[in-house]
């Protein structure tokens, strides 16, 4: 399943299901996920093309498992909400543009035990690809169970 949400102009959340291999801590969820096709991919463009040395605005060789970290429910959210009006944009995203975001967050968040999200964001330009600046916004998180193949990916990304 997939599904793109607009936000602001040319912004967007790619919300996709991903199935990985059943892990125990969500460490090796993510080792996983680093280690799958899923992962290589820039996300640019309408459809997650494989892109094998790319991970976003990043070369994937650069990314590892540590650049990934566990979030309490109320700290992924506070990191959603501040992605409404990130810095330096004049305006928020609409109000009907981030009810979609809130409604989708609210039928998928409360069935995940693990929610962790990608530390590195567009921010982090030393691991940039040639054209990783395209991204002006990049942020990542996944919803994950232990002991189960289904995960949930959240990428917000304005291009």
């Amino acid at each position: 399943k997939r599904e793109i949400l607009p936000l602001w102009d040319f912004g967007w959340l790619d919300y996709n299901e991903l199935e990985l291999s059943s892990c125990i801590t969500w460490q090796d969820a993510i080792l996983a996920y680093t280690q799958s096709d899923d992962f290589e991919t820039s996300f640019v463009g309408p459809e997650l093309e494989h892109t094998p040395e790319l991970h976003g605005p990043f070369w994937r060789t650069l990314l590892t498992p540590d650049d990934f970290e566990l979030l309490e429910v109320s700290d992924f959210y506070e990191h959603i909400q501040q992605i409404r009006q990130p810095e330096d944009f004049l305006s928020p995203a609409s109000d009907e543009q981030w009810q979609a975001v809130g409604d989708l967050l609210k039928d998928i968040q409360p069935l995940y035990q693990w929610l962790v999200r990608l530390r590195l964001t567009e921010r982090d330009s030393d691991k940039f690809h040639e054209w990783g600046w395209v991204l002006f916004i990049f942020r990542e998180f996944l919803l994950i169970n232990p002991n189960s193949r289904n995960v949930s990916r959240l990428v917000f990304g304005y291009d």
